[in-house]
C-alpha cells in the first residue's frame, strides 16, 4: 500500500513539473529570439566590381611597317606630350640624299647651257618660292578655320585677327621670294625657264612627299599621362593592328563597372555612388556618376553564363590617384535616395505560397501573420504592411 502511495505521489509531482514548464514558458515546445520592429533610414543601392580607368587613353597600333629602331620607353614612365614614343627603320633619308644629288645634277646641267646664270642662286630662290608657297596653303587653311570658329564663338577676335596677319605675312614673303627669283632669271629664255622649272618642280614635289612619309615611321604621343602597356621592343616587327603601347592620363581617373543590364537601366548622371571594398580596406564616398555608355554587351559569367551588361563611368576624387590602374574595386550607386520607413531583420520573414509572412508575439501567445515587404539593406528588410513600430517580431523560429 504505501508502494503504490509513492508511485502516485511521483507520478503527480512529474505532472506538477510539466504544468510549471508550460506556465512558465509560455509556447509548447518552441525556442524563439525576438526582435523590435524599428524605423529606419534605408536607400536602395545596386553594387558590382568596378575597375580603375581613365577618361583620357590613347592606345597604339603596330602598322606592319618596318621593324622597331628606337624604342626606350618602360611599364610607368610618364610621358610628355609630343614626345617620341617608337621610331621604325626607313630609308628616307637614303631617298632624300638621291634627291637631293639629283636637284644638284640638275644645276650642274643648266651651269653648262646656261653660261653666265647663277644656277646654284636660282635653284636656292626657287626652293625658296616652293617652301612659302607650301606653308602659304597650310596657314590659308588654318585661317579658314580660324574664321569658321570665330563666327561660332568658338575661336576670339584675336585669335583670327593672327590667322589673317600670318597668311599676309606669307604671301608678301611669296612675292619678295618669286621677285628675287624672277631677276635671277630674267636672262633665261622662256623655254629653258619652263624647262627647268618643270624638271626642279618634280624633284621638289618629291622631296616633299618623302618628308610627309617620316610621319608613317615615327609615332608621337598627343597626351600626357603613364604608360600603362607595352607589346614591343628594339628589333620587333609589329603586326598590323597589334596593340604596342598604352599610355593613360593619370588626371582624368575614373572607374568603369560593367553592371547588369536591368541595374544599368536605373542609374543615371550625378547619382551618388561610393567605393565600399572591406577587403582591400579602401572606402571612398562622395562619388558622382559620369556617364552611362550607350550601348551593352554580352560576356560569359564565372559559370558560363551569357549576362547583358552595361558599362557605368564614375568619377573618382583627385586625393584618389594613387589607385592603380586595372585595380578592381566593389563599387555601389545609390538609385533611391534614404527614406525613413519600418525595418526587420530579413530572417524573420517567411516565404510561403508566394507571399511573405512573419510570426508574431503578441500577449505572450506566437501568430503568424502576412506583410508586405521592401528594400533590402544591410541585412534588414523595409516592411510596407503588416506591422506596427514596436512590435516584436519571432528570429530564428524552431519548432521541435
Amino acid at each position: 500500500m504505501n508502494k503504490k502511495l509513492i508511485i502516485a505521489f511521483v507520478v503527480f509531482a512529474a505532472i506538477g513539473v510539466g504544468i510549471f514548464y508550460l506556465l512558465t514558458t509560455e509556447n509548447i515546445g518552441a525556442e524563439y529570439n525576438t526582435a523590435e520592429v524599428q524605423m529606419g533610414e534605408v536607400g536602395k543601392y545596386v553594387q558590382d566590381v568596378g575597375r580603375i580607368s581613365s577618361k583620357n587613353i590613347r592606345r597604339y597600333y603596330g602598322s606592319g611597317v618596318n621593324k622597331v629602331e628606337e624604342m626606350t620607353l618602360k611599364l610607368g614612365d610618364h610621358v610628355e606630350k609630343g614626345q617620341l614614343l617608337i621610331k621604325y627603320e626607313d630609308n628616307l633619308d637614303l631617298e632624300i640624299q638621291k634627291v637631293e644629288k639629283q636637284i644638284e645634277a640638275l644645276e650642274a646641267t643648266y651651269n653648262e647651257a646656261l653660261s653666265g646664270t647663277d644656277m646654284a642662286s636660282v635653284n636656292s630662290a626657287r626652293i625658296e618660292v616652293s617652301r612659302i608657297r607650301k606653308n602659304l596653303d597650310l596657314e590659308a587653311k588654318n585661317k579658314d578655320r580660324t574664321e569658321a570658329l570665330y563666327n561660332s564663338g568658338a575661336a576670339s577676335l584675336m585669335e583670327f585677327e593672327q590667322a589673317v596677319n600670318n597668311v599676309e605675312q606669307l604671301q608678301s614673303s611669296l612675292g619678295i621670294a618669286q621677285n628675287t627669283y624672277n631677276q635671277l632669271t630674267k636672262e633665261i629664255s622662256e623655254n629653258n625657264k619652263k624647262k627647268y622649272e618643270a624638271e626642279i618642280d618634280v624633284l621638289l614635289l618629291t622631296l616633299e612627299m618623302l618628308e610627309k612619309n617620316r610621319d608613317n615611321y615615327v609615332i608621337y604621343t598627343d597626351i600626357e599621362g603613364i604608360v600603362t602597356e607595352i607589346n614591343t621592343f628594339e628589333g620587333d616587327s609589329p603586326s598590323p593592328g597589334f596593340l604596342i603601347i598604352e599610355i593613360q592620363d593619370p588626371t582624368e581617373k575614373v572607374i568603369l563597372v560593367d553592371f547588369m543590364v536591368e541595374d544599368a537601366r536605373n542609374i543615371s548622371p550625378d547619382m551618388k555612388a561610393e567605393i565600399q571594398d572591406l577587403n582591400l580596406d579602401i572606402n571612398i564616398d562622395n562619388l558622382k556618376v559620369n556617364r552611362v555608355y550607350p550601348k551593352a554587351f554580352v560576356t560569359l559569367s564565372e559559370l558560363s553564363v551569357e549576362e547583358n551588361r552595361q558599362t557605368v563611368e564614375i568619377g573618382l576624387l583627385k586625393s584618389s590617384e594613387a589607385l592603380a590602374f586595372g585595380l578592381e574595386v566593389k563599387m555601389k550607386v545609390m538609385v533611391e535616395a534614404p527614406r525613413e520607413t519600418l525595418l526587420i531583420p530579413a530572417g524573420t520573414v517567411i516565404q510561403k505560397n508566394s507571399k511573405q509572412y512573419v510570426k508574431v508575439l503578441e500577449d505572450g501567445e506566437i501568430i503568424e501573420r502576412e506583410i508586405s515587404t521592401g528594400i533590402k539593406f544591410d541585412g534588414n528588410i523595409e516592411v510596407k504592411d503588416g506591422l506596427k513600430e514596436g512590435e516584436l517580431v519571432i528570429l530564428n523560429y524552431q519548432e521541435e
